[in-house]
């Protein structure tokens, strides 16, 4: 990806490529991720780090 990109628009594409649903809220600040509780965008690019989908910030495979 580009490195100026914004790693949680990154992660949010992850995430969808990997099969997981991810929507956010109306002024895309929290994010649901598989029906679950509103995340903060923090927590999804964490989430996107935890699961082994990003190596770090704007290293998104």
């Amino acid at each position: 990806m580009f490195e100026d990109a914004d790693p949680i628009a990154e992660a949010v594409t992850v995430l969808k490529s990997r099969g997981h649903t991810v929507e956010p809220d109306d002024d895309f600040e929290n994010w649901r991720v598989d029906g679950g509780d509103w995340l903060t965008a923090g927590d999804v690019l964490a989430w996107a780090i935890v699961l082994g989908l990003n190596g770090g910030v704007g290293r998104l495979q």
